[in-house]
């Protein structure tokens, strides 16, 4: 595939958005759709034409990419009343770059083969600022030929491409990671409020955290916001809940049982019950209470 490869883009959100922006920036003929219209114009600014159905976008693609919420999402985007499915051209690619379950990749993948359209299970690990850069890490799951084929639209929105293994395998990945993300902003956020509960500077916890040996990026990146009280959406709470969520039916599935990772849906269940829902996935600090005197 080449710049001359007509690419759709479904799903304009935080992450869509900007990812979108960097497929039209790298040249390619470009077509997108957003359930809210107005979240299309920035990319609408850098040459991209504006569908007005979703159908209508996967009619004019070579490759689809797909940027939504969750497997349901997924499916009813692809298969039900929108068309998606149906509108895509014989030999089309779907990329999916959400993070959805791997038993919906497979079943998908097998679906759109059914109507001669290949599919590239393709979850990013990143947030708002790689997403704006081009800098996101993309865990591929896809046939070999396949995952050749739409490299070029990948590199346009990711630095790093890893080739997991087949249809499924990219998910599952994205599962196992964000087993770990979350659960480290968790801990985080409880290691945070302990200290600054007994009289330590937060800011100076964190340059101790960012010295030793279990130094992460992390660390800094969304500690230095909860000392700035800043909370705005990077990656928002919510999602953080439905990926934990994810990862435990996901282990479920297969008959394991993720301790570590029910502490943490705890944690991110009780800050959105209060309210920080669709703040930054550190505002999980407010799920830390005073224990019962």
């Amino acid at each position: 595939m080449t710049e001359t490869t007509s690419v759709g883009f479904i799903g304009l959100g935080l992450m869509g958005g900007p990812m979108a922006a960097n497929v039209a920036r790298a040249g390619f003929p470009l077509t997108v759709w957003n359930r809210t219209p107005a979240k299309c114009e920035p990319v609408r600014e850098l040459g991209a034409r504006v569908a007005t159905t979703a159908a209508e976008a996967a009619a004019a693609s070579d490759v689809l990419v797909t940027m939504v919420s969750d497997d349901a999402a997924l499916e009813d985007l692809l298969f039900g009343s929108a068309g998606v499915a149906d509108a895509l051209p014989s030999g089309a690619v779907v990329i999916d770059m959400s993070t959805t379950s791997p038993a919906c990749m497979e079943s998908v993948a097998t679906r759109l083969a059914e109507r001669d359209v290949r599919f590239v299970d393709s979850p990013v690990f990143g947030s708002t600022e790689p997403a704006t850069t081009g800098d996101l890490w993309a865990i591929v799951g896809a046939d070999a030929d396949d995952l050749a084929r739409v490299r070029p639209v990948l590199d346009a929105m990711c630095g790093t491409v890893f080739h997991m293994g087949p249809v499924g395998a990219g998910s599952l990945m994205k599962v196992c990671g964000n087993l770990i993300v979350t659960g480290m902003i968790a801990l985080l956020g409880e290691s945070l409020t302990l200290g600054t509960d007994g009289g330590l500077d937060p800011a100076a916890m964190l340059d101790v955290l960012d010295a030793i040996d279990f130094t992460s990026p992390l660390w800094k990146g969304k500690g230095s916001l909860v000392v700035e009280g800043d909370y705005a959406p990077r990656f928002p709470l919510r999602h953080a809940l439905k990926d934990v969520r994810l990862a435990r039916s996901v282990a479920a599935s297969r008959g394991l049982d993720l301790r570590v990772v029910a502490g943490a849906e705890q944690q991110y269940a009780a800050a959105a019950e209060a309210g920080h829902q669709d703040d930054d996935v550190i505002a999980v600090v407010h799920a830390v209470r005073p224990t019962a005197s």
